[in-house]
């Protein structure tokens, strides 16, 4: 038995194997096990970045192409199309993005040139006059959308959906499911350049300092819309496209390649990042979900399925 092992056992063996860390006896860095990969939870990276270099941005990452080789360099792997990494630092980032990935700021939702807000549109795409756009009212309870020429006017209070796992603020308490309808937009609706989609994020409960919300997408139709509801996936099969399980509290989306961004937290200060990929429906489907910081739990900020 080496002096290492030796010494070890000594102190195991007087109790104080607990509390005494060995030199070179230490788990490495999470960083260090995912390059040798390891299946780490990405929010213990993004936490290790923090705590050494509070100073650089950290960016989600989300392969965009059928495979994305990223074996050159850290962290050394190949992924799969809406599969997540993290970058530290937008030279990190940019070079990542030439491996096929979309990269933005987890703070601020900016591209790794820091430049072009995400949840914007392009000036380009809107100078052209063919996009629509849409203006929030009434406190969040209506919108307003200009689109080829024309006005559409949209209640939101009058959107609804099968919710399962609802917040019953009588109790309060948890139902396994009841209709819901939307009160009111709660943050910057996101429109898709490609089809003119646009995304409304809305809350449908609120009460002892827990949200409920929904993200619908509206298609303009010339002075009419079509409604679609974006689906998210739960521990049930959703039984018809009406249904849902809720998100938390949306603070903020966006489109990138027509793929929708939904960013979400919890009043513990856990938040999370949930994509959707283009689908048969203007809503799409469930891509995937990464936890952006774990503070308390991680709640339900990503489906369990």
């Amino acid at each position: 038995m080496g002096l290492r092992n030796r010494l070890a056992a000594l102190l195991l063996g007087a109790g104080l194997g607990s509390i005494v860390s060995l030199p070179g006896l230490a788990q490495p860095a999470p960083t260090a096990r995912y390059a040798q990969g390891e299946a780490v939870d990405l929010a213990l990276i993004i936490e290790e970045w923090k705590q050494k270099h509070p100073e650089i941005p950290v960016f989600a990452c989300v392969c965009d192409q059928q495979q994305c080789d990223h074996t050159p360099r850290w962290p050394f792997r190949t992924y799969s199309r809406y599969q997540f990494t993290v970058a530290l630092g937008p030279f990190n980032a940019s070079y990542t993005e030439s491996r096929g990935f979309n990269c933005f700021d987890i703070q601020t939702g900016q591209a790794p040139d820091a430049q072009t807000d995400m949840g914007s549109d392009d000036a380009s795409d809107t100078d052209t006059g063919q996009l629509p756009t849409v203006a929030v009212l009434d406190q969040g309870r209506r919108l307003q959308i200009r689109h080829q020429g024309q006005m559409i006017s949209a209640d939101v209070t009058g959107w609804n959906l099968q919710l399962f796992q609802a917040l019953d603020c009588s109790g309060p308490r948890i139902v396994p499911q009841k209709e819901v309808t939307a009160r009111r937009v709660i943050s910057e609706p996101a429109i898709d350049p490609a089809s003119g989609n646009i995304a409304v994020p809305v809350l449908l409960e609120d009460c002892v300092e827990t949200q409920q919300s929904a993200v619908f997408v509206v298609d303009p139709q010339g002075g009419a819309y079509g409604l679609y509801r974006v689906q998210l996936p739960g521990e049930q099969s959703l039984p018809h496209e009406f249904a849902s399980y809720p998100f938390a509290s949306i603070t903020g989306l966006h489109y990138w390649d027509s793929t929708l961004f939904v960013r979400q937290g919890d009043a513990a200060g856990n938040r999370a990042l949930v994509v959707f990929e283009p689908g048969r429906t203007p809503a799409g489907t469930y891509g995937g979900c990464l936890l952006l910081e774990t503070i308390e739990g991680s709640g339900r900020l990503c489906p369990r399925q």
